[in-house]
């Protein structure tokens, strides 16, 4: 396995927690047969319209034929609509929605969201036509797609949006998963773990997924990278191999940089991009 092992992954990784509980959500649970697939997985596209479209461009290239997406598709940045009508159009195999999903949908409260989310949302709320805003408040917050689970933040509470971050995270998680992969977002951060007969964790390029193994993968963020690396975040695993390989592509940050100030939303959202934080 291609891990960079860590023996305690910082929560700075992670930033705060920046939402508060939505009501509970049941957990939806969708089945696909075990035919081979080479499945895109994103997570945290963050209405970054430049990173989507350079990942789903790298994904045809490298033969993509469904995707996962384990949610945050709106917030912080300038193109929800044009991000939201992309997602809709690919051949998803399963989605989850994210806290920014949940809180641009309904009326729930941003009180704890930091300043430059709360911004954001409200802005985002006006700018989804309803078509758009139904289909995101219909997403599920958790969901199964064959041997995959999807989740945006913690499988033993999704709906209260904490961090995974460290082993006692992971585990908390690993407890409740029932399936060999669950794919998760929420800190932007490409990290993963894997539970054998010892618990293993960390940064990584490549995972061969073993059967009787169970793992918790985080494929980082498309539109805001928070790991030091600019560039777009994305996986395939590619079911084959059994290999979840992480992939980064570059995309015109200035373009989007420009549409967030013109927006009008918090200037700390389009610098943040330069530098991946």
């Amino acid at each position: 396995m291609a891990f960079v092992l860590l023996h305690f992954l910082s929560p700075g990784l992670c930033g705060r927690f920046d939402a508060s509980p939505p009501p509970p959500d049941s957990r939806v649970i969708m089945h696909k047969k075990g035919e081979v697939v080479r499945y895109g997985v994103i997570s945290d596209i963050h209405a970054n319209l430049e990173a989507l479209q350079a990942v789903t461009a790298a994904c045809g290239k490298l033969a993509v034929d469904e995707y996962l997406c384990t949610g945050d598709i709106v917030g912080y940045n300038a193109d929800p609509a044009a991000c939201l009508k992309i997602i809709r159009s690919l051949p998803l195999a399963g989605a989850v929605k994210g806290n920014h999903d949940h809180r641009a949908v309904t009326r729930a409260g941003i009180d704890f969201f930091q300043s430059a989310a709360a911004t954001s949302i409200e802005w985002t709320r006006s700018q989804l036509c309803r078509s758009s805003a139904k289909w995101l408040h219909r997403l599920p917050m958790s969901c199964i797609v064959g041997n995959i689970t999807l989740v945006h933040a913690s499988l033993h509470s999704p709906d209260q949006w904490y961090y995974i971050c460290n082993y006692t995270d992971a585990m908390a998680s690993l407890r409740l998963l029932n399936t060999n992969i669950c794919f998760f977002g929420h800190s932007h951060v490409p990290l993963a773990f894997e539970k054998g007969d010892m618990l293993s964790g960390g940064l990584y390029r490549k995972i061969h997924i073993h059967p009787q193994r169970r793992y918790l993968i985080n494929t980082g963020s498309v539109g805001q990278p928070r790991d030091g690396n600019n560039m777009a975040a994305f996986a395939i695993y590619d079911t084959a191999r059994a290999e979840v390989e992480l992939h980064r592509v570059p995309y015109d940050i200035r373009a989007t940089q420009k549409k967030i100030l013109r927006a009008g939303l918090p200037a700390r959202n389009a610098k943040r991009l330069e530098y991946g934080k």
